[in-house]
């Protein structure tokens, strides 16, 4: 009965000693600097959720560009989408327009994280760029029946949305 009292003693103070959860990887002792705060307890007094709760940085998002170049005495286009920069993006786009045909291609349209719509009619093409493919299709259509024409359709639809770098 004596060793029992101390015993219990002794195993109450150290389990009061454990008062915070860590969170170590396999095989890391307890205690080690590789561990850190668990997950499963809120060690803040605000109720912050999310990433930077966390710990870890916010998102990191990349600009996409697009552009169309035109060469409208040969009714050639050259389109392209998701480069890093508005200048890359209109050099390849006269490249594009040159490569089908085009001989005075000239930029019509950049455009950055968006969708591009090219509506066209008998007579006349609407060039419109959006943030969805649903409202740039919109207003192309809109705008191509402004004047009446009937026959308006999609000729090319197209997004450059940005990509998330982290």
């Amino acid at each position: 009965m004596t060793l029992k009292l101390p015993i219990s003693v002794l195993l109450l103070l150290v389990s009061s000693a454990a008062l915070g959860q860590t969170a170590c990887p396999q095989g890391v002792a307890s205690g080690s600097s590789q561990c850190g705060p668990s997950s499963m307890t809120n060690s803040t007094s605000d109720d912050r959720t999310g990433p930077a709760s966390l710990g870890l940085p916010p998102a990191k998002w990349a600009d996409s560009w697009g552009a169309i170049a035109m060469d409208d005495n040969k009714g050639v286009a050259g389109i392209v989408t998701d480069l890093r920069s508005k200048r890359s993006a209109k050099k390849a786009a006269i490249a594009e327009c040159r490569s089908r045909g085009g001989v005075d291609c000239t930029i019509a349209r950049t455009y950055k994280n968006q969708c591009l719509v090219v509506a066209v009619s008998s007579s006349k093409s609407q060039i419109v760029n959006a943030a969805t493919i649903n409202r740039a299709t919109e207003l192309a259509m809109r705008d191509c029946a402004s004047d009446g024409s009937s026959d308006c359709r999609i000729f090319y639809s197209g997004c450059s949305l940005a990509w998330r770098v982290w």
